[in-house]
């Protein structure tokens, strides 16, 4: 990290990329500029939106720094507003999601030297702010080395893009990140490389809103094969870059990280399943992936007794069901949140073990 003068607290810089959504991106500035911690900049980078995002942001211009840019993808809206910034900290904040006003403050305060970044839980609002009843992530966080996880996992629980605050040395290393496998899920690249760098310290407090509104390009906005397979290459981009900096660093990783995920696993059956013409991976098996499944949940670290013993029989009924049980949104076979409830009650058998995975 630069090393701010003695007795001089740390710049933080908070950069916001938007696409398409001038509905949001006021209340998301508004609430960076809202912030008790005095030390910030609030950098825009707007990645060729067609809608009226423009004229809104132009009501910003005397209090941030605007930046357009024909459309890119995330990756290239975080390397424009990486470069132009020159805070100590750095937030790549979504233009649909809103910090607490002390988020920041709380950030510093709980900051020291070594650290790669801070993240604390979003708690997940609708388009109208009103509240969801869960938080992101769902798993406990911890602090001290994630590295040891991401060595073994290709993951940690962490939040999204919206609650993590980078060391800049940690990021230097990192950026500019690579635009066109990153056009989606830039976050992802981040979040999961930067413990190779340093520790990570989690604050368990949600400091922040995670909209979840119907357009989100995550899975919050909807779980179709095409939105599995990006997931999927972007997990597998990932697990890439860790064993190259590995690599860099003389230590060798030559396990198949992601097949130790349970979840990514699931991902992969279902897109062989639902499509097994248009499924990326050719050396992949139905009876392959059960057993990989099977196998990472009795190993993972954020299973207990109960979903293990349920991925044991998921896994077979999952490859054995007719298709007409998938049909539409997935969203119910991987978020935990779309399980609660009524939905749940009612739900097919199949569906119900789905409830049991992580």
């Amino acid at each position: 990290m630069v090393t701010p003068p003695p007795g001089a607290e740390p710049l933080v810089s908070i950069i916001v990329n938007n696409h398409n959504y001038a509905r949001f991106v006021g209340c998301t500035l508004d609430s960076a500029l809202a912030q008790t911690y005095p030390r910030i900049e609030v950098i825009v980078v707007d990645d060729g939106s067609t809608d009226s995002s423009q004229e809104v942001l132009e009501t910003y211009r005397d209090r941030c720094r605007i930046i357009h840019q024909p459309n890119g993808g995330q990756a290239a809206a975080y390397n424009s507003g990486f470069a132009a910034s020159s805070g100590d900290l750095v937030l790549m904040l979504d233009s649909d999601d809103i910090l607490a006003p002390t988020a920041i403050e709380r950030t510093v305060d709980s900051w020291h030297p070594g650290l790669a970044k801070i993240q604390f839980r979003l708690s997940a609002v609708d388009a109208e702010e009103q509240p969801l009843g869960y938080d992101l992530p769902n798993l406990p966080m911890g602090s001290g080395d994630a590295g040891a996880l991401l060595r073994h996992y290709g993951y940690y629980p962490a939040p999204p893009g919206s609650g993590n605050v980078f060391a800049r040395a940690a990021l230097q290393t990192l950026m500019p990140m690579p635009e066109p496998e990153w056009r989606n899920g830039a976050d992802g690249y981040l979040i999961g490389l930067a413990p190779l760098f340093g520790e990570v310290v989690s604050i368990e407090e949600p400091l922040g809103l995670y909209r979840v509104h119907g357009a989100n390009n995550s899975e919050a906005g909807g779980l179709s094969v095409p939105k599995l397979r990006r997931r999927l290459r972007n997990e597998l981009d990932r697990e890439r870059a860790i064993k190259r900096i590995a690599g860099e660093r003389g230590e060798t990783i030559a396990t198949a990280l992601s097949l130790n995920i349970p979840a990514h696993c699931k991902a992969r059956l279902f897109s062989l399943k639902l499509d097994p013409a248009g499924h990326p991976y050719p050396e992949d098996s139905s009876a392959g992936l059960v057993l990989s499944g099977i196998s990472a949940a009795w190993r993972f670290p954020h299973m207990r007794l109960p979903k293990k013993l349920a991925a044991t029989l998921g896994f077979p009924l999952i490859a054995i069901a007719p298709r007409a049980f998938f049909n539409g949104d997935l969203r119910f076979f991987f978020l935990s949140e779309r399980r609660r409830g009524f939905l749940w009650q009612q739900a097919s058998f199949v569906g119900g073990i789905a409830q049991l995975f992580p």
